[in-house]
């Protein structure tokens, strides 16, 4: 999965799921996410006009 088709799918999530709290979780084995900290940011807010709090974490593996 490419970082293009990762955002499409959890901005269509984030609108289609009406529960008011929700947590993304993703495990990024092969280190799609070029800038973890810029993304975790975009994905992770509180949406006023839909009553929503969105909080996205990134795990990727550490390379030694």
């Amino acid at each position: 999965m490419q970082e293009r088709e990762l955002t499409e799918q959890i901005g269509s999530d984030a609108f289609h799921y009406q529960e008011k709290y929700i947590y993304f979780f993703i495990y990024d084995k092969h280190r799609v996410i070029a800038n973890v900290d810029a993304f975790s940011k975009a994905y992770s807010k509180s949406l006023n006009t839909h009553e929503k709090q969105i909080e996205t974490v990134i795990i990727q593996p550490i390379s030694f």
